[in-house]
Order: C-alpha cells, then structure tokens, then sequence
C-alpha cells in the first residue's frame, strides 16, 4: 500500500555505531570419504543438475533462490537451493533478480538440543514427526513436538551413527563441539558489490581440537556484558507477556466497563422479542386477535389492537381493564406465554416478529417488571473482575512452559554456575542445565548461546593445556566474562520468547535486543532467517527484497513455507509454513523473533491474514528471525483532492457504469470492466454503482491507488448500512476502509445486526487484529443484548471446528465470556455440557446393533435426566432459542429417526407451565452450517416480502450448528414429508394428480377451515419456488418436502444447493429449476375448476421474485462473506456467479417476469421431478420395515368417522342422498352422494377386500315395484351401519375415509382468498387479454401476461397463441408471435415481444390477434400514443375494434 513509513533508529545509539553482526564467520570442515553424508549431497546433485524438474513442483507463489556454485565434491548445503512463498508482494521494480555471496552451514547438524533416536520411540506419544520415515519416501526435515511432562524428559538428544562414524548432535564435553572462529574482528565485514542484492558470506571451517587458537580472541568479547552478579528471576504476568494478548485483554476489559451492572437499560437480563422495522404495506390496517393473562384473573382477557399499536399503550388499556390500582405502564412488561420472551414497550405490536407470523390468538401474559435484573444480568461483582486470558480459555492450553517449571531449570544452573566460578570444574553441568533450558523453551537455541557455550568450552580446555604462571587469574576472568554473556544470552532467549509467545511470565530484567541485521539495508524489506529449530539443520540466510519498506502496504502479510524433497520422485512437499504481518500496531516488526510453523495444509492465498495461524502460540517447530532493528511508523497519506478537475462525462458512460453496477461484486467483474470503472470512479456515486464494486476495481495497493480510495471512501454517501457488508470481505484488508464498514453497520439496531451474526463472525478472520472496530462492535451489542450475546457464543463455539483461524475464535469467545458475566455464561456452560450429552448419546445409539438402538436410547435418557438433577435451578436454556427453558425430558416421546444418520428426537418438558413441550431433532454426521445459511438467506427474503407487503406464509425453523457435524433443528409440530402421503395413497402415489387436494380434504372438513389452507399452501407454494429456484436447492426428493394441515408447505434439508445436484449414472436427478408438480397445481386450481388461480399464482410468483431481485447486492454479499467459512457447496467465485445468474439483476421486471414464468412452466412439465419421487418412494418402502418405521399412520383414529347417517335424498337431482358425517372429535360436516356413487364405492371396496366379508350392498334389483325410494334410503343407512361398525380396516381406509370426507358442503360463503391483482368480476365473462406496454430508447416493449374467458366457436377451448402486428409498417415486417397454451380458457404467457428503432408512438397502431392453430379468436387494435405505460392493463377481446381500457 501506498503508505509513507518513518525510520526510527536506535536514539541511544549513533547509525555507525550500530553493531554488524551479519556477517559471522564459522568454521567449515571437510567430511572425509567415509562420514556419512547425512542424505543431503544427494538431493544437492540432484537440484543442481535438475533445477527445472525440481521447480516444476513449486507452487507459483514461491521464489527460488539458486546459490553459488559448489566448493568441493565433499562439501554441500541444503541451502544450495530453498525456497520462500510469498503472500504475492508486487512491486512496480521491474527486474527481480537476486544474487546471493551466501554462508554455507556446515555440512551435517548445528549443536542442538534435538532427541536421539533411541528416544525417539518413547518421544512418539508426545510428538509426531513430520513426513515419512520408510525409507523408500524419506522427507530431507523432521519435526518433532517436545514433551514437558518431567523435567527429565525435556532433555533431548539426537544421535545419528553410521558404522564408520558417530555424530553427536547437542553440547557434550566428551567431544569438541563445532565452534566459530574467533578474531579480533569477531564478525568479517565484506562490502556488498551490488546494492540492493542478497549477500551471504561464506563460513571459515571449523578449528579440530588440536587447533591453534589465537590468544587475543578475548578481546572480540562485546564490551556491553556485566559481570555475573545477577541471577535470572521471572516476574508472573497473569494477563500474558505477549503486548498483543496483553493490549486485547485490556481492551475488552475497557469495553465492558461502559457497561455497568447497575445499568438496566443495558443490563436488564431479559431476553427481548425481535423487532424490525414496521411493515406498513403488510399491516396498514390490520388487527390481532391478542388473550392476555394476568395474576388478578383466572380467565384471559381479549383484545384485537390494530398493528401500529404502541405496546406500552396496550399495556396502559390492560391495567386499565384488570385492576383500579394506580399502576404505571413502564412498571409492566407482556411477555409471550411459553417462553421467557418479552416484547419491548417502546415499538409497535406489528414490529415484532411473533405477530407477523402467527395469525392464531397470540397468547400473553402481563407481568410487573423487576425492580433487579434478571437471572441473566450481570452482577456487581462482575464490574471489578478482570480480564486474563488464561482464565477462561478453556481448551487452549496457552501456557506451553509454566513459570514454576522454568524457574526450577534456571534455579539448577545458577547453582551449577557459582559451582563452575568458584571450582573452575564440572562444566558439564553447565552445559547439561543449559540444554534442559532451552528444551523447555520449545528447544530454541539460539546463536548468542551457541557462542557462548562454545567459548565456555574453549576456555576450558586452555586451561588444562596453558602452563603460564598468571593463567590461573586469566582464566577465572575469561570465565566470569563468558558465563556472564551466556547468562544474558538465555534471558535475551527467555525475553524473545516471552515476547513471541503466549507465557504468564516475563524476565525481570530484560535485556536488549540484539540485531545481525545491515542497517544499510533499511529502505528495503529485508530479515536474517536464522534457523527453523527443531529440525535437523540450521541455516543462516539474509532475505532482501527488492521493495522499499515505504512502498508495501499496511497490511502486508509476510509468508514463509518449509519444504521437503521426496528421495524417491524428487518432489516437493510443504512440511510447515506461517505467515505474519510486516507491520503490526501501525509499526514495522524489528529484532529478533520467533514465529511457530503449522503443519496444517496450507490455506488458499486469500486466507492469508493475521489469524489464520497463531505465531504465538508454540508449535513442535520453531522459526528464529532477525529483523532489523529499525523502526518505520506509518503515517497516514493525506487524500488527494482530483474532484476538482472533473470534467463533464457522457450520459452513455454514466449508463454504462449503472449496467457494470448490476455485477453486485468485484469478484464478477472482469479486468476490462474494472478498469473502466475505475477510470470513471470519481463520477461513481450510491445512484449509479455501489461503493464495493468501485473500490474493488481498483488496480493494486499503491500510493496514488489507496489515496483515490480513501478520498472516494469518505465522500460516500450510503444510502443504507447494510451497503457496507459487502467492505468486509476479503477484498478489502485496508483498515481504513473496514472502519468506515463497521461505522455504517453501527447504525443498525441489535435485533437487525443479529440477523447478519454469521457473515460478521467470517469478516472476523480478515481483520488485522482483534483489537479492530468489528471486534469492537460485537462485544458492545452482547452487552446490549442477551439475544446477540447468546447467538454470537454459539457461532464462536462453532468456528473453532474451522481449520483456520481457530485462535482467533478461541480469544473472542473468552472476551464474550467476560464480558456476559458470570449468570450468562454458566447458563452457557450448562448449554454446552447439554449438547456434549446429546452427542454422546447420539453416537452410542449409533454404534449399537438395530435391534438393541431402542434399548440403548432409553438407558442413555437417564443420563440427560441426570443433567436436569445435577445442575442447580433444574432449568436449562434451550441452544436453539434462548427465550425457551426447559427442565426435563419426556422418556416417551423421545425417539431416533430410521435415516442413515439416525437423529435422535427429544422432547424436552416446558419449565414455563403455560408452555407446550418442545421437541427437537439433533443430528450427528451432517454439517448443519450449510443449512443454517440457506435459512438465514429464506429469513432475509422474507423480511423483504413482510416489508413490501407480502406474506408469502413461510415456515423457517430454526437450527443451529453445535459443533463439527452435529446441531440442533426445530421440529415443526403437525408437520408430515410429502413422501409419506405418497407412500400413503399406494405404490403409484407419487403419480397421481389429486394426491395433496385430497390429503387436505381429510383434514380440513369446513370449508372455511379447507379454503384457509388452500390459501396457505397458495403462498407458501410460492415463496419456496422462488427461494429454492435463486438458491438453486437440490436433492429436492418428496421426503425433504413437508405439509402442515393448516396448508403451509416448507422445505427441509439443504445438504445441496447452488445447483450442486446429485446425478445417478452421470444424469442429474434434479431436472426441473425447483420443485412445482401437476399435483400441487391441481390443488391450487382445485381439480382444474379454477385456471384464474394458477393466474394469480405465476403473478405471486414473478411478484415475489422481482421483489427479491432488487435486493440481489444483499444477498450476493451474505454469500460471498461466506465463501471463507468452508462450507463444501459454497467454496468459490463460481458458486457466487449461479446465484447472480438466478437473480439476472441486470434484466427489468417485465424480462424477469417472463424468465420466472418460463421457469414456472418447466418445472411443471418437468416429468423426472414425478419419477425421482415414485423412485425414492418405492425405496423407502422396500428399507422401512413396520418393525423400523416409527412414522405415525397419517389417518390415525383421532381422523376416523363415528358415524354417518342418511338425513335426505333430492329427486332431481339424480337422487342426491345429503349425509351428515360424525368423526370420532364429534366433529360433523355434511357431503351429498348419489346412488351409482354408492355403487362404485362398494365396488372399490371388494376390489382392495378381497379376503374379507363385505356387508351386501342394496343393488337395484333388491328394490321393490313401489316405494322404491324410502326402501333404498333405509338399505343404504344400514349398510353405512355395517361398514363403519365392521373391520376396523375397512372403516379407516382410504377408500372409506375419501367417500364421506372428501367433499363436505360449503357451509360458508366467504370472499375468495386469493391475492387481487386487479379487481375481480365474476359475473364478467368477455374474454380479455392482460398487457404491460412500455417505451424507451425507440424501444417499444410489450409483455402479453394472461387471457381470461377465451373459447373457439364451439365452446371448447382454445390452444391460442398471440399475433401482433406494429402498423402502418407492412405486416410481414412487424410481426411477432408468443407459443401457444394448450387448451385452455385462461392462459397464462408473460412473453415479451419487441420492437426496436420506434422513433415515436404517436400514429402508430398495435394490432392483436388471438388465435387458436388458423382459428380466429378474437382481436384488438390499441392506439398507442393514447394508453399510459408501464401499467398492467386488461383489453377486452373483439373484432379488430380499437379497443377500450378496462
């Protein structure tokens, strides 16, 4: 990014004078023919004479760096060649070349503290090593996790023997350690010839024991080391020595202090209903039928208030009906019977959710407010509770190395160390004690003590071979200088990494930090890679880049990745990799550090941010950088002000950037159409384009680039906040630019940022530290609401399963914790212990044998019975909704469902007495987070419809993922799949046209009550062909479609969708664009009586699906703001691109209208929709068993009839016998059948009983010549009698059950329930054709939408398609033509005909013609200059009359 840096140098110290340490010179030696090569002069010979096969298996984002030319045949490097990813810096330097005058480590392993392999064995359990050791595919790295279960332990060695040859690896006194060579100089300086470039000195060889050492070596000592007089002491630090957890800390500490126990208005510990914003269109004026229950009175009290009814104003006028007691409203509170659920006084009824979806009498219960807080508000002690991080994570063990572990280490070497000063002896132990440090400091060795250790050793054995007189005195000196510099040299290792990760301690004194690093290197981006400990080699490499320090970004993020080379193919592979940003806290990284590596697969390059890996958090390999130790500051760049020469641009550009805006998101539009947005930003405003889409097209990260960002970011003006969302993706890492994000998000109040939780918790990863305003912003809301704070803990708790990131989440969800409160979070505790059960549950039932699963259900009941006993109220709060309490379960309700991951059913008991019982499915084996995002898009959608008017009577449940693969799902009560009436109505079920009409007949016997559900099943139908059309939901099979009796349909299980279908043979099962069969429209039109319904229904369809569509930017950034989330359908820009395409923001209303339409008419001709559900059906027969099924039979016996009795017959009307119907609920309904109805009945029976005695039926022949009528009456009643008193299989079965209650009277005549489009007129049957003209651009569009009351001359109907001719141009010119419906009186088309090049209206003439094949039906001449535009007009049909508007 375009960011200027400052430079902040060492104050205390001149630029000269800084210590240059880079260029250190050890000792190299020669392997002789028969040491062993220790695998490495192999792979070199290899990489050197096959550098192009070896770089054809390096990803594209990792450099290579080629070294020097080889020394010798007996010397080689592992470093000959490596490679360094990157997180794709760019830089505008065009020549990347870099040389490297490198220094060769020494062929074999640095003096370490690394595990023998005798050890290795018993080292396993605690460690795993990365890659394969079978020999064959031998990894060149080994890594291995240490083990700090004893003090014994953490003290490893690795040896590596060869029958010829033993290599110690570690300090041994035995054998001379591999030492560097000391000089005067200490460190060789050599020049730099090409500035900007890699050097890397080459190393001396080592001295062999019998070496000559110069005696001025002591001279090279760095004069800024103490005597020893001082010990190492650890001072504890609860809150963590990492400033950044320790900054994170103190920041929710300082945001939960805004928030007092004692204030009610934040902390009221009620869990409030949600609200959105009233929905005018929807409740203009409307009322609810409401029963209010209070302490004064036994029987409710019922009120129907209008919607805009304020709810303090409703509870005025209750206290004013119950009690003459002067009690004030804000004392009070009504709260939803059943639940702990309260709606707020200062909004409207019709504002909260529970009255725009439940139209039954809404229960309430009146309550006086609590003088304290609730159960769930914090408490006064929880105000002066502070925050330490190690307190509350509970399963991150954040704590590697413990301080009383290492002060006992430290305490061992300060004994041995003043032994050593007063003997002059035993430096073994020294040595011994100085591993055991460095073991427990995740075996970190670092260059300082290696030096140390070995001068100590050289020092020694002087010593014994020194025969001067004042040796004796010389000696004691050098040892004190030596042991004071190791001495500092492990606090400097105990300070680093304290500093690099997570410990609760810090050194007391720390010491300086040391830099090997050129300072004539600073403008640019350069770092020593020092070594990667715990693997069997150490390096020492400059990295320089090309890239001034000024010019890289902000947020640049430095990625470095460790390779491995397979000895059989010779292939790279990735053992471990992390990354960290280049300037955190505003400021450039400097000195040393050190970063842990994952061994986790690598993430995509997108992933790549602050916390997709902790670098503090100790890993089993360890990576020792040295930055230099200069600092660069940013500073904010001043925008530039380019608005001020804008000149005037073409209206046809502005058009052009309003056709690039319908892409929604940057990730859609290609680089031509991002360059030329780009090029016009300035003249980008909310009224053409969206902020996203302008910023996103920016080129790069540049100074000028970021600087015309930030200058169009603050000159926005957002015309809502949810505008903003789409700043928090991943293409967005500037913080500035995410700032202004969360600021707009901050306008929306709780309830409507709980709706956009999930893709907020995702922004999280992308952040650049969790200190940032979006962190910031959840934990305030939690603060104001216990709904958020509640939904927010159950998405943390779930991202932890991610792959990435899960530090990040693990810190949040302990800030959430803290900042709830004690009540709050030990009702999360209890909440998390229940599902914990559940699982545990779920996966013995699993495990066990078919027939032994229901007995180990109801042994594992007493375990959540037990949980109910245990804990202290014997109240829990349900996951799935907070407002609900419970308190046991019901052992006889419980069940498992019969699917391959066999869900459990629990039925929880209400802990609120005027609740119902609860039953909810858990479900183990399935990513539920899928589903939970599928709903959340349906809940969006239907917020815009309630908003705009349209309650479209969806049925959205809830469910909540609780972990990784297992969750919670609402059951809908009274709720039955589709399959099941199909299995129900026999083996063709699935096939038959009058399946789900006559489903509902049995259940809704008053026409009232019939008409009611039809009119649901009218919407709702509606509502999910269009939500599972844009969502492109498959798997759409008739067990994962769902029936109320009340008419609601809704769909279930969205293991599948984004057009991710299931194919069998390599054909998609899924054929049809949703889910709209010949059965559902026979319902709809009932029985095909009613074509004006199937009318209505495609104009509800097309109305909903435009009304979506200009909400298209929302939904497209809910989805991309989970393209991070590893869901396994949603995973990249291709997903994304199905649903634009479903949506077509680009195309007008009446261009969609027509598409939706044509959709609508696929679906429904779509036969394979029919034959997957008789396939699936004929399935689930033949693997349900009657032993498995645990379905309840849908025509159970609270559904049969008691009686049926013969009140009358009509004589002309073909002997009509009128029956009146009693059912078993003494319900009655009244239905007319005839004679030859009777007789055909009877016959249906004999056919399905053929081994049962049916009684004999009254035939004609058993009638007398007189009185025939009355004996008919009789003989019919009493075989009625003897049908329903017989078998009780005859008298529930189908047939018997259709016959009486399949068509009751119409007992009542009520308006019909179907939306008006326009005004209806049934006494009014001309026929008619529907329009919708419109003009722009010289474009004349027309969209032909229905006909009505059409016939040909002989009555019968028409297969009619639509002619139009543009006069007075010739005919054959203008004409255009729509397909044609087949037989039908009322057809539906929404075809759009064109024309183009229509210079004006005025004069022109459109002609109609209706015709059937050659058959004219009717016609119409329309002058359009005369007609008004863009408005849905009816014509009637004549005979080529100009016609009139209707």
């Amino acid at each position: 990014m375009a960011h200027y840096w400052q430079k902040d140098q060492n104050p205390n110290e001149p630029y000269e004078e800084q210590p240059e340490h880079q260029d250190f010179h050890s000792a190299n030696q020669s392997l002789p023919p028969s040491q062993v090569y220790l695998g490495f002069d192999p792979v070199v010979d290899e990489l050197n004479s096959k550098i192009p096969l070896y770089q054809s298996n390096i990803k594209e984002d990792t450099f290579c760096l080629s070294s020097a030319p080889n020394w010798g045949s007996h010397r080689h490097s592992l470093d000959d060649t490596y490679q360094l990813p990157l997180n794709e810096i760019t830089s505008k330097i065009p020549d990347f070349s870099l040389e490297q005058d490198r220094e060769t480590p020494i062929i074999g392993f640095k003096p370490s503290v690394l595990p023998k392999p005798q050890h290795m064995n018993k080292e396993i359990s605690h460690g795993k090593p990365t890659g394969k050791y079978d020999g064959a595919n031998d990894y060149r790295f080994y890594s291995f996790t240490p083990s700090f279960t004893s003090l014994n332990n953490a003290i490893l060695h690795r040896e590596f023997e060869n029958k010829n040859h033993n290599y110690h690896i570690g300090f041994k006194s035995s054998i001379l350690p591999m030492y560097p060579s000391f000089s005067t100089d200490f460190m060789s300086k050599e020049k730099n010839k090409s500035t900007g470039q890699m050097t890397i000195t080459q190393p001396s060889l080592p001295f062999s024991s019998g070496s000559f050492l110069p005696r001025n070596w002591e001279n090279a000592l760095p004069r800024n080391i103490e005597p020893i007089g001082w010990t190492i002491q650890l001072a504890e630090v609860p809150q963590g020595g990492n400033m950044t957890l320790d900054s994170f800390c103190d920041k929710v500490k300082k945001i939960r202090e805004t928030y007092f126990a004692a204030d009610t208005s934040s902390n009221s510990g009620t869990i409030w209903s949600i609200t959105t914003a009233f929905p005018y269109e929807l409740f203009s004026n409307t009322k609810f039928n409401i029963n209010i229950f209070t302490d004064h009175s036994t029987q409710p009290l019922r009120l129907m208030p209008y919607a805009n009814y304020l709810v303090r104003d409703l509870v005025a006028e209750i206290l004013h009906f119950c009690t003459n007691d002067r009690l004030l409203p804000e004392d009070h509170l009504l709260c939803i019977c059943g639940s702990e659920e309260f709606l707020q006084n200062d909004y409207c009824l019709g504002s909260h959710k529970i009255f725009q979806k439940d139209q039954t009498a809404i229960q309430l219960h009146l309550q006086k407010y609590r003088e304290n807080p609730g159960k769930l508000s914090r408490k006064h002690e929880d105000d002066h509770s502070q925050f330490y991080l190690n307190q509350l994570l509970e399963h991150m063990h954040i704590w590697k190395v413990s301080r009383k572990c290492l002060s006992t280490v430290i305490e061992k070497y300060d004994f041995h160390l003043q032994c050593l000063l007063k003997t002059q002896q035993n430096v073994d132990n020294i040595f011994e004690e100085v591993k055991n440090i460095c073991s427990v400091l995740g075996c970190v060795e670092t260059k300082q003590i290696t030096d140390a250790v070995n001068k100590l050793n050289i020092i020694l054995q002087r010593k014994a071979e020194d025969l001067h007189q004042n040796s004796e005195t010389s000696t004691k000196g050098l040892i004190e200088t030596v042991t004071a510099e190791l001495t500092t040299s492990i606090s400097h290792l105990i300070h680093v990494y304290c500093s690099s990760f997570y410990t609760d301690f810090q050194p007391v004194n720390a010491p300086g930090s040391i830099s090997y690093v050129n300072p004539g290197l600073d403008p640019y981006f350069s770092f020593t890679l020092y070594a990667a400990h715990n693997i069997p080699e150490t390096w020492v490499h400059r990295i320089n880049f090309p890239l001034e320090l000024k010019y890289l970004p902000r947020e640049s993020m430095l990625t470095i990745k460790l390779f491995g080379i397979d000895c059989a193919t010779n292939n790279t592979n990735l053992l471990a990799w992390t990354c960290l940003p280049l300037f955190p806290k505003e400021k450039s990284i400097h000195g040393s550090r050190l970063f842990s590596l994952t061994l986790q697969s690598e993430p995509p390059i997108e992933m790549i941010a602050p916390g997709v890996w902790d670098i503090n958090q100790l890993s089993p390999v360890t990576l020792q950088i040295d930055f230099p130790d200069v600092r660069w500051e940013h500073v904010e760049p001043n925008p530039e002000e380019s608005r001020s020469n804008l000149g005037e641009i073409q209206q046809q550009c502005l058009k052009h950037i309003a056709r690039l805006s319908q892409k929604q998101s940057p990730l859609l539009l290609s680089v031509e159409k991002k360059r030329y947005l780009w090029f016009y930003r300035f003249y980008c405003n909310n009224e053409n384009c969206s902020l996203p889409l302008v910023l996103g097209s920016a080129p790069g990260w540049d100074e000028r680039t970021v600087s015309d960002m930030h200058t169009i970011l603050k000159a926005w003006t957002f015309s809502h906040p949810l505008e903003a969302l789409g700043l928090l993706t991943s293409s967005f890492p500037d913080q500035e630019i995410r700032k202004v994000a969360v600021q707009q998000l901050d306008n929306l109040l709780n309830d409507e940022l709980l709706e956009y939780l999930p893709q907020l918790v995702q922004a999280i990863k992308f952040e650049w530290n969790l200190e940032s305003p979006l962190v910031q912003l959840l934990l305030h809301r939690s603060l104001q609401s216990i709904q958020v704070a509640h939904r927010l803990y159950w998405l943390l708790m779930d991202a932890q399963n991610e792959a990435y990131f899960k530090s990040w989440y693990q810190k949040l969800l302990a800030a959430l914790q803290f900042c709830a409160g004690k009540a709050l979070s030990d009702e999360f505790s209890k909440e998390k212990k229940l599902i914990k059960i559940l699982g545990d549950i779920g996966e013995k039932v699993k495990s066990a044998s078919d027939p032994q699963r229901q007995e180990v259900l109801k042994k594992e009941l007493d375990r959540l019975e037990g949980f109910f006993q245990a804990i202290n109220t014997g109240i829990c709060h349900l996951p799935l909704n907070p407002a609900l309490c419970i308190k046991g379960i019901d052992r006889d309700a419980c069940s498992y469902f019969t699917s391959n991951a066999l869900p459990l059913k629990i039925t929880f008991i209400n802990a609120n007495p005027m609740g119902k019982k609860i039953s909810i499915i858990f479900k183990a084996g399935d990513d539920l987070r899928q589903d939970m995002l599928v709903l959340q898009i349906i809940q969006v959608m239907d917020n815009i419809w309630l908003q705009e008017g349209l309650d479209m009577q969806m049925i959205i449940y809830r469910c909540l993922s609780t972990g990784k693969g297992q969750g919670l799902v609402q059951m809908v009560p009274d709720a039955v799949t589709l399959g099941k009436i199909h299995r129900h109505s026999g083996l063709i079920g699935p096939l038959k046209e009058n399946t789900i009409k006559k489903w509902f007949s049995q259940h809704n016997l008053l026409r009232a009550d019939y008409e009611k559900a039809l009119r649901n099943f009218f919407y709702s139908c509606a509502g999910w062909c269009v939500v599972t059309f844009i969502l492109g939901v498959c798997d759409r099979h008739n067990d994962n479609i769902m029936l109320t009796k009340s008419g609601h349909m809704f769909h279930i299980d969205f293991g599948k969708f984004l057009g991710h279908a299931q194919t069998f043979g390599g054909i998609k099962r899924d054929r049809a664009p949703f889910i709209f069969t010949s059965e559902m429209e026979y319902f709809i039109t009932e029985g095909g009586k009613n074509q004006q319904h199937f009318q209505d229904f495609v104009e509800l369809c097309c109305r909903a699906y435009n009304s979506v569509r200009r909400h298209s930017r929302l939904l497209l950034n809910l989805l991309e703001m989970m393209l991070p989330a590893g869901l396994p359908e949603l995973s990249s820009i291709q997903d994304l691109k199905y649903v634009y395409d479903n949506l077509r923001p680009q195309d007008t209303d009446l261009e969609a209208t027509s598409y939706f339409t044509k959709k609508i008419k696929e679906s429904l001709e779509c036969f394979p929709v029919k034959l997957n559900n008789l396939i699936h059906t004929l399935a689930q027969m033949a693997a349900i068993s009657p032993a498995k099924s645990t379905s309840q039979t849908i025509l159970s016996s609270t559904r049969s009839i008691q009686r049926a009795t013969i009140l009358g017959f009509n004589k002309k009307h073909s002997h009509l016998y009128l029956i009146k119907v009693t059912r078993s609920d003494n319900q009655t309904s009244q239905t007319v059948k005839s004679f030859d109805e009777f007789s055909k009945f009877h016959h249906q029976l004999q056919k399905q009983f053929t081994l049962l005695t049916l009684p004999e039926f009254p035939h004609w022949w058993h009638l007398p010549f007189t009185n025939c009528e009355h004996k008919r009456f009789r003989d019919l009643n009493h075989y009625i009698q003897q049908i329903l008193n017989g078998s009780d299989e005859v008298a529930n079965s189908d047939h018997v059950i259709n016959f009486f209650l399949a068509e009751p009277v119409q007992q009542t005549i009520e308006e019909s329930p179907f939306i008006n489009l326009g005004k209806k007129n049934f006494a009014d049957e001309k026929p008619k054709v529907q329009l919708v003209i419109s003009y722009e651009d010289m474009k004349l569009t027309i969209l032909v939408k229905h006909m009505k009351n059409i016939h040909l001359p002989d009555g019968s109907a028409p297969s009619a398609h639509v002619e139009f001719y543009l006069l007075p141009y010739p005919n054959e010119v203008r004409r255009r033509k729509t397909k044609s419906v087949p037989k039908c009186t009322d057809p539906t088309y929404n075809e759009i005909v064109v024309y183009n090049e229509v210079t004006e209206l005025q004069g022109h003439v459109l002609m109609l013609t209706v015709k059937s094949k050659s058959t004219f039906v009717g016609a119409i001449n329309i002058q359009l200059g005369s007609i008004p535009l863009n408005e849905e007009k009816w014509y009637l049909l004549g005979n080529s009359i100009i016609s009139p508007l209707i």
